[in-house]
């Protein structure tokens, strides 16, 4: 018989036999990904059961495969079942007979190659081959199946024939179908998860039974420990410790009189061997540094005994310039970085190099101290840092580096760079012997090669290493190594034993040697790709070593070096600020303490620590299945433990990206076997993805077949869907999807839901409630939408859309109708009858207005016109006390009623011709002003219309009334819209016929003539003063509930006029006293009648309202000044319960006529009113009077006639007044506004502020630290109190940066989660602060710097805001800006502010780079340019400049369709050209040397260069721009041969931008004259008049600045001159290069010495 071969499994199926529990799941299990499936069992309901499970549950297998590529069938013939079958698994029931039977069935029917397996988790396989063949028993095994989906471990165990090659084969089918596979190494009844599991049922029944826990104890323990916080078995018994394991179960042996299994002898071999877990460095159960690893973690936890304690050289080099050197320190951490970095050492020259003799509990470290000074140390201390010794002096040896200790030998080595030399002691110091010397230092040591850095012993092999680093990026880096023992004879500069194993490494620096794994580690600080990077060499047993492997790149200038043997991690410092951990072979970096100190060496200790077994370790991401999908919904949606929905919130949030998500999630939403939570969650996702992955230019798009998928399943969301809630939020997707797609890539999507809702209008009233919520929103969503060709698509199908619509409304309507009337039909029909012919009636509404141009011109819309009229009054009647409509279901008749309001509405706003001219519009607009009158007689007992907590399906504020009082506002409205009309026609760009304006003119005509007579004027005027303007008694109920929230809600009233028909009312009688202002008269007729002393006070507050509103039409005619002071000052004094009611009024009437007419004289009664008014202690002036006056007050306080000196006297009160309501108030909408109206009297204050700005700063902090960490808005308010106060007392506001910048420190901190909601306020506080200071600036201010910098990067505003900050501190802290702490970070910063898109942004960034060039000319001469230069070339910014000139250069070389694009613009290249000249007028020499290191020789860069930079002339607009650029051009003519020729090559070129610019520059024509030549100025003199003191300083430095203090014509004589005589004088110079140059641009240049006539100066 031929040997057995595993099976094929193309088109082959997986076969179970048995359709119950487990079987259905293991069918799901290989279905999911993509496996043929057959089922047997030979009850057909089984396997109807089996079919339905894996169609509703497959999801939660996490399919592989899409739907249509799942093939699952079931069978009740065994042999169809099994033919062809590579793998049969049987889950019949648990009785080992019947399994025999089973197997030797499948013997026969079963194809000879086929697998049979067994899911018995009692019966071994062993025991079910007792009647088959052995060679049938060689493909018999037992596959487990644990509870799919939940768990997907499969168990594989062996029958004791089970062919060797089909483990590993099924263990590769099973990965791929996503479960888990375990191989049981040995038989085992019960296999492994059982047999645990059996010991865990045994002793938690134990448990039980002997009353030692309750079954809620014990489970609530079981998951604190094990499932929430909780390891493995194995990894927590090695972090317990082995022996302590040990003793444990010997103690329980010995209480329970328990047989030992094996266990103690098991756990006796590991600790025999040292192997106790985390406490030993040999490991435990775990190998070492795996110790407490836990299920699906990569990463190690690092609770571990054997973890080492991290010490760490911080340089120093992040402290001011003149502390670098006496600010080093030692610094220990933890080696996961998570405890905070402690010093043991400071005040350290320099510290580089470290290492430990834990044994003796010693640290040494170099201390280089300044470089180029033959003055550094070798110190000592104990590990905590103290008793620090010197043990090598100051002066024996010149830069020490790196340091190792030999201890075996108890030896200290370390390098000495600029010493040239390799050095050997003892721990304290002694027998100092050189070992290696490549130089001698007193003769100099800028050879780099020769420099030795890093340091490394191998006593066991007698050698020791070093490296010599080479020049900085260099590539001549090399490692070395001699005998530990000097040779016979020899010294230190003459031993012969040294061998050179690598040269040609960039910049080698630090060394480990692994003597027991045969390696060699180093850092190398070089230049990319080899550089800054972890390198590792291997010994051979040749002592030879092998080809280096770059372990890790990209680390930010890698320094030190140390190896952790015995977790197996290396640590690495960067001098950038960080420690990075690899594992030994470079993978699983981690990156610990960033940004805080500039790290040299590091060293490792481990120490005692204490032990904890709980160990939470983050995991990786979940990978994206339906089946993971489900749990996170369900955890974010229902779950009540807070932890785990922001666990499934943030997974939910990372698969955003994934190309699947929503089109599982839109499956997860029509999934209705799931709870509706999960269901609403998933479709509220897929609502917010739209807007984000939708359309194709966003990153991480959804895909072409993703989008095809969701759009053919979105009407089955809403069509098919019960809830309204789901419909609704289905119906959102759907609309918003057609916004984007239609018409272009969903051509047919109008047309389908229209067939959709067609085919449901006279079948399922669920299904047409679901297709006619879709068309609405769809509606809405075109109707509003931006592209004009949404809103054309929509009217190509409005006609047919209105006659569908009008079809079913009619029908509905009817159908309702005639049941409430005649009884005929049934109340459920008739209740979706009414909610279908609503629905109707809003798309309708709709669509008549947005989809016709002149929609009057359709018989449709005329016939639905008229409808609505006629219904009107049909519905008004269904809702009346005598109605024919039953209670329940008025509610949806007003809804009608509504909707009937919007369409006249919006008709009468969108369509004024149409308005007019559809049928009988005039008496329609006359019965709505009926409805108000008949309103406004109940209108004072009207509980009025509140906006409620919940919101409309659009989201929109939801409000709720009385129908009458609602109807009544859209009468007022709609009386609004017709004023628009005849007053206020809409403005247009778009074509319009002359008929389309005739029949405009025709409307303005009607509503002026037909509608607005003079008698419903005067009956609106009065109806709305005397009736509509009366305080309700539901008003001042609501006021004496709750005085503070009513004032609010009152405010924002006013402003929602569209809400409430008081302030609707106010906005119509305005309009109407705008437009007719004869009204004016009665109104103040009535005013005067009202203000009489007998007249209530009810009355007289309508009349004050009216009288505001009225305020900008009657000023001329009615003394305001005389009513002041003979009728309000009296009024504020009233005596009566309802006195607050005319005070609060008159707060409003106030601020309505101070812009308009309220002489200078009478300001001081004003002020003295409020003051009145704010004062607590009357009665009458409850919180919502002293809330009014204060947030009225603002408007006083704002006006453009207030006069600071004549509001002193009332000063001080108002401010303790206001600062006692601050603190009285509850609300934080009022205390804003009480903020800022202090913030706007503050401002208009000026320099008086200084008497009061001492109490303000006193409340302002106290205010801050006690609002909330989330109210930002209160923070926002201070922040812009304490800016406007600044910018009030100018220079006197420096006593306060003391009390501010903590402040301000705080709110610009970018780990703070209110920093992006302080920012703009944080920033001008910061501008106002800089202002107003002189140098020098406090510490605290300078060291806020660091925090601008990342906000450069922000969007356009906040950058710009931050560019002006950073141009201020190199203005006034120019010593802080250029130290080596912030200069380079500010010039990265600012680079990258030249390639945003704002122009702005590139501006200035580009001015702060330019200032920071001349400020370092100012403050080091060439020297500080230089350093500054050396800057922009490392990070990149003039390589960039240079390619990017170039570009544009080859653009101007090449033409037609090859010619090459420019990579900048002309804008830019001027601020490219102005930073070259800043450098090149700064020292031409530098400038040469900077183009040659970067762009190749000066030969090569010129001719281009200088090309474009003459070129560019032309784009320069400003003047300065152009004369620095002159000057620079100018100065490079100073250079020596070769750059002198290429510089007379161009002479036509320079001669003519002499001329150009001089005569530009010309004052009256006036030889030798410079109009950029400022005026020199004294600055012992105070500010001029408005000048900040930053201003005064800016000018300062301008004032030195060349372009404002050189002569341009000078200057260019007096260089050209130079030049001529360096060519060998006039003649040579004429003859040789003179004579190049045209004759015109020759005569021109020569007739700046003549003086210039004006006429040709302005030519």
């Amino acid at each position: 018989m031929a040997p057995w071969k595993l099976p094929s499994i193309a088109d082959r199926p997986v076969c179970i036999l048995g359709a119950g529990v487990l079987g259905r799941r293991i069918g799901a299990c290989w279905a999911s990904a993509g496996y043929r499936v057959h089922i047997h069992d030979p009850d057909a309901s089984q396997t109807a059961g089996a079919l339905e499970y894996i169609k509703r549950e497959l999801w939660r297998y996490k399919p592989t495969v899409s739907p249509e590529d799942i093939s699952v069938e079931t069978f009740k013939d065994l042999k169809l079942a099994v033919k062809d079958a590579w793998l049969v698994i049987e889950c019949v029931p648990e009785k080992l007979e019947l399994k025999i039977a089973v197997f030797t069935e499948l013997e026969r029917l079963a194809r000879p190659d086929a697998i049979l397996a067994s899911n018995s988790s009692s019966y071994k396989s062993r025991e079910m081959t007792t009647k088959v063949r052995s060679e049938t028993a060689q493909r018999m095994l037992n596959t487990h199946y644990i509870i799919p989906p939940k768990i997907r471990l499969v168990e594989m165990m062996t029958s004791g024939s089970t062919h060797e090659d089909i483990f590993p084969f099924l263990e590769k089918q099973f990965r791929s179908s996503g479960m888990l596979p375990l191989k049981v190494q040995r038989e085992s009844t019960g296999f492994v998860v059982n047999r645990v599991w059996a010991a865990v049922k045994r002793e938690c029944l134990m448990v039980l039974s002997e009353g030692v826990a309750s079954p809620a104890e014990l489970d609530m323990a079981w998951t604190g420990m094990f499932i929430q916080n909780g390891d493995p078995p194995c990894a927590m018994m090695d972090s317990v410790g082995l022996d302590t394991v040990s003793l444990i179960e010997k103690h329980y042996i010995e209480e329970r009189n328990l047989p030992d299994t094996g266990v103690i002898g098991f756990l006796q071999k590991y600790i025999d061997q040292g192997k106790l877990g985390a406490k030993s460095s040999k490991g435990g159960l775990y190998p070492p540094g795996h110790t407490t690893k836990t299920t699906g973690h990569k990463t190690t936890s690092y609770e571990n005994l054997q973890a080492p304690s991290l010490y760490i050289l911080d340089l120093g080099l992040a402290n001011e310039p003149s502390e670098v050197y006496k600010r080093g320190r030692i610094l220990v951490g933890s080696a996961d970085g998570k405890s905070p970095l402690r010093t043991v050492v400071d005040h350290q020259p320099m510290p580089d190099g470290i290492a430990l003799n834990p044994a003796a509990g010693k640290i040494f470290w170099t201390n280089m101290g300044v470089p180029n000074i033959n003055d550094g140390s070798i110190m000592s201390s104990n590990l905590d840092g103290s008793d620090i010794k010197v043990i090598i002096p100051s002066g024996v040896v010149h830069t020490p580096k790196q340091l190792a200790v030999d201890q075996q030998n108890q030896k200290l080595y370390f390098s000495d760079r600029e010493g040239m030399r390799v050095f050997r002691c003892n721990s304290d110091g002694s027998q100092l012997e050189t070992l290696i010397q490549t130089g001698d230092w007193k003769k100099g040591f800028t050879e780099k090669t020769l420099w030795c850095v890093g340091v490394a012993v191998a006593p066991r092999e007698g050698k020791f290493y070093w490296t010599q680093k080479g020049p900085s990026k260099g590539s001549q880096g090399k490692i070395l190594r001699a005998s530990i023992n000097m040779p016979p004879g020899a010294d230190a500069t003459t031993r012969q034993d040294i061998e050179c194993l690598y040269s040609g490494l960039p910049e080698p620096i630090d060394l480990e040697i692994d003597e027991e794994g045969r390696a060699m580690y180093w850092t190398d600080r070089g230049e990319l790709p080899l550089g800054n990077s972890l390198n590792r060499v291997s010994l051979d047993e040749a002592g030879q070593y092998g080809n280096r492997q770059i372990l890790a790149r990209n680390l930010h200038e890698a320094i030190g070096l140390a190896l952790d043997k015995k977790n197996r991690h290396i640590y690495a410092t960067g001098l950038g600020g960080t420690v990075y951990r690899f594992n030994m072979d470079g993978s699983d970096r981690k990156k610990f303490y960033e940004d805080q100190g500039a790290f040299a060496g590091i060293a490792l200790c481990t120490v005692t620590r204490g032990m904890s077994f709980a160990i939470e370790v983050p995991g990786e991401a979940t990978p994206l299945s339906l089946f993971e999908l489900g749990k996170a919904l369900e955890a974010a949606a229902i779950s009540t433990d807070n932890a785990r929905r922001q666990s499934a919130g943030q997974q939910l949030q990372a698969w955003e990206s994934h190309p699947e998500y929503y089109v599982a999630l839109q499956t997860a939403f029509l999934d209705k076997s799931l709870r509706h939570e999960i269901r609403f969650l998933a479709i509220i996702l897929l609502k917010n993805g739209i807007d984000k992955y939708w359309r194709p230019t966003a990153k991480h798009a959804v895909k072409p077949p993703g989008k095809q998928l969701i759009r053919s399943r979105l009407l089955q969301g809403s069509v098919e869907e019960e809830e309204n809630s789901l419909c609704l939020h289905n119906a959102l997707v759907t609309a918003k999807i057609v916004r984007i797609d239609y018409p272009n890539e969903w051509p047919d999507a109008l047309q389908t839901i229209i067939g959709v809702t067609r085919a449901s209008k006279d079948g399922n009233p669920v299904h047409l409630s679901g297709a006619l919520l879709v068309l609405l929103r769809v509606v809405k969503e075109l109707s509003t939408a931006r592209l004009r060709k949404s809103q054309t698509a929509l009217q190509a199908v409005t006609p047919e859309l209105v006659q569908l619509l009008g079809e079913i409304y009619t029908e509905k309507t009817a159908y309702w109708q005639q049941y409430f009337t005649k009884g005929q039909g049934d109340e459920d029909d008739a209740d979706y009858a009414m909610q279908n012919s609503l629905t109707a009636l809003k798309i309708l509404r709709r669509l008549v207005t947005v989809g016709y141009e002149q929609p009057h011109l359709d018989g449709m819309v005329q016939g639905f016109w008229s409808v609505s009229q006629n219904q009107f009054d049909q519905f008004l009647a269904g809702v009346g006390q005598e109605s024919w409509i039953p209670v329940p279901f008025q509610d949806l008749v007003g809804k009608h009623l509504i909707q009937f309001t919007k369409l006249h509405i919006d008709m009468c706003t969108e369509h004024p011709a149409s308005f007019t001219a559809l049928p009988n519009s005039i008496p329609l607009t006359r019965a709505y002003w009926n409805l108000v009158k008949e309103f406004s007689e109940v209108f004072e007992k009207s509980g009025g219309i509140q906006q409620v907590s919940e919101k409309t399906p659009g989201g929109n504020p939801k409000h709720e009334g009385p129908l009458s009082e609602k109807l009544a506002l859209k009468g007022l409205l709609l009386l609004r819209g017709c004023v628009q009309i005849a007053y206020q026609p809409a403005q247009t760009f778009k074509y319009r016929s002359p008929e389309a304006k005739n029949a405009e003119k025709e409307a303005i005509n009607t509503i002026k003539t037909q509608l607005f007579t003079n008698d419903l004027l005067l009956d609106i005027v009065q109806v709305i003063i005397s009736k509509l303007f009366i305080f309700r008694k539901s008003d001042l109920e609501t006021w004496e509930e709750d005085p503070e929230t009513w004032e609010s809600n009152e405010r924002n009233e006013g402003g929602a006029y569209e809400w409430a028909v008081r302030p609707c009312a106010e906005r119509l009688l305005i309009d109407l006293l705008t437009h007719y202002k004869e009204l004016g008269k009665p109104l103040l007729m009535y005013c005067d009648l009202a203000t009489k002393v007998d007249m209530d006070i009810v009355t007289k507050e309508a009349a004050y309202c009216a009288l505001g509103c009225a305020a900008s039409i009657v000023h001329e005619s009615f003394d305001f000044d005389r009513f002041l002071n003979a009728t309000l000052v009296k009024d504020t004094q009233i005596q009566d319960s309802m006195a607050k009611l005319l005070r609060r009024r008159i707060s409003i009437l106030l601020s309505q006529w101070i812009p308009i007419k309220i002489p200078k004289s009478s300001r001081p009664v004003v002020y003295e009113i409020y003051r009145h008014l704010l004062k607590p202690e009357d009665v009458h002036n409850d919180e919502v009077v002293r809330i009014t006056a204060a947030r009225q007050f603002k408007w006083i306080a704002d006006d453009f006639e207030f006069i600071a000196e004549d509001f002193m006297p009332f000063a001080a009160d108002y401010f303790n007044l206001l600062v006692n309501l601050l603190n009285e108030v509850d609300s934080d909408e009022t205390k804003l506004a009480i903020l800022e109206t202090i913030r706007v009297i503050v401002g208009r204050m000026g320099p008086l502020m200084s008497q009061f700005g001492d109490a303000i700063m006193v409340v302002l902090p106290s205010l801050w630290e006690s609002v909330g960490s989330e109210e930002y808005m209160m923070k926002q308010a201070i922040l812009s109190i304490m800016s406007t106060l600044i910018m009030a007392l100018r220079a006197d506001s420096l006593r306060y940066q003391a009390t501010i910048i903590p402040l301000l420190r705080e709110a610009m901190n970018p780990d703070s989660p209110l920093h992006l909601h302080l920012i703009e306020e944080s920033v001008e506080l910061w501008k106002s602060i800089l202002s107003q200071c002189s140098p020098p600036l406090l510490p605290e201010l300078t060291q806020l710097v660091e925090l601008v910098l990342p906000l450069l990067e922000y969007d356009s505003y906040i950058a710009n805001q931050c560019l002006e900050i950073t141009k201020s501190y190199i203005v006034l802290a120019p010593g802080d800006m250029l130290s080596d702490r912030l200069r380079r970070p500010a010039v990265a910063a600012l680079t990258k502010t030249l390639d945003v898109n704002s122009r702005e942004q590139n501006r200035l960034g580009a001015d702060c780079l330019e200032l920071i060039i001349r400020i370092a000319e100012e403050m080091g001469g060439v020297q500080g340019v230089s350093i500054v230069v050396q800057d922009m070339v490392e990070i990149g910014l003039l390589g960039t400049l240079l390619e990017r000139l170039h570009s544009a250069w080859e653009a101007g070389q090449t033409t037609g369709p090859n010619r090459k694009p420019s990579k900048i613009n002309s804008l830019k290249e001027t601020d490219y050209f102005v930073l070259l000249a800043r450098i090149a007028l700064a020292d031409p020499t530098l400038f040469a040397t900077m183009l040659t290191g970067i762009g190749g020789s000066f030969e090569q860069v010129w001719p281009w260069l200088s090309t474009q930079w003459f070129a560019n002339f032309d784009c320069m607009a400003e003047a300065e721009k152009k004369k620095l650029s002159c000057l620079a051009l100018t100065r490079i003519c100073e250079l020596p041969s070769p750059a002198q020729e290429l510089v007379l090559a161009r002479l036509q070129d320079y001669l003519s931008m002499w001329t150009s610019v001089v005569t530009d520059l010309l004052v009256d024509g006036a030889v030798g004259s410079d109009t950029l030549i400022w005026e020199k100025r004294s600055y012992e003199v105070d500010l001029f008049e408005g000048e900040t003191p930053l201003e005064k300083e800016e000018y300062r430095y301008t004032e030195k600045d060349p372009v404002h203090n050189v002569v341009t014509y000078d200057f260019v004589r007096a260089r050209l001159q130079d030049l001529v005589q360096r060519t060998g004088g006039e003649q040579a110079f004429e003859a040789n290069w003179a004579v190049n140059v045209d004759k015109e641009v020759l005569l021109g240049f020569q007739k700046l010495s003549e003086p210039q006539p004006r006429d040709q100066m302005g030519s």
